[in-house]
């Protein structure tokens, strides 16, 4: 192979491998999500017995469901956002799509969507559009919230609550404007 190809491959290759670096780091990610998940579910990994079958699961196998049976299945990787995409899953996961798929909805009412309570590429196009994310996690972790206080158990059950707004996110606040100042009044003369 001559070093005129060799170079041109290897700067062709450079250049794919920035582009997926590029694309993975912007999209969220099961992994980042995992350590977080774990430590909320705790013994037993949150693996639902009657759902998931009478035995115990391994951490490997608990991860394997959570990761395809929730994270793929609510596109969980498409989000651009990290804690937009673990707020609803996180949900998802913990209670379910809820009678009438109402915990979809509601995300869905949030971003301002048909609210069918089909997760869809569209939806995800949609959060991904916001510019804040808090303006989608914060109101859902309120709903979140709301949605744990109507269950009957969530007396014994508060670590719900806990586990509910850790997703809280603080508003990013607008650069203040800066007061009027000597400057601002100044009228300078024109040249000519």
């Amino acid at each position: 192979m001559s070093p005129k190809k060799i170079i041109l491959s290897l700067t062709a290759i450079t250049c794919l491998s920035a582009v997926c670096v590029i694309f993975v780091n912007q999209a969220a990610s099961f992994n980042k999500y995992a350590p977080k998940l774990l430590k909320f579910e705790g013994e037993g990994y949150g693996i639902h017995k009657p759902i998931w079958g009478d035995k115990m699961f391994t951490k490997e196998e608990a991860l394997y469901i959570h990761k395809h049976y929730y994270w793929n299945r609510y596109l969980g990787n498409h989000f651009t956002n990290q804690t937009v995409a673990e707020v609803l899953i996180d949900h998802l996961i913990n209670a379910g799509e809820g009678k009438d798929k109402r915990n979809i909805k509601a995300f869905e009412e949030i971003i301002g969507v048909e609210q069918d309570g089909l997760l869809t590429m569209n939806d995800i196009d949609v959060a991904n559009g916001f510019e804040h994310p808090e303006e989608i996690v914060n109101p859902y972790v309120d709903y979140r919230l709301r949605y744990y206080r109507t269950r009957k158990d969530a007396k014994k059950n508060r670590g719900w609550f806990k586990r509910a707004k850790s997703f809280y996110i603080e508003p990013t606040t607008e650069p203040e404007q800066e007061e009027n100042t000597m400057e601002d009044y100044i009228v300078l003369p024109k040249t000519k």
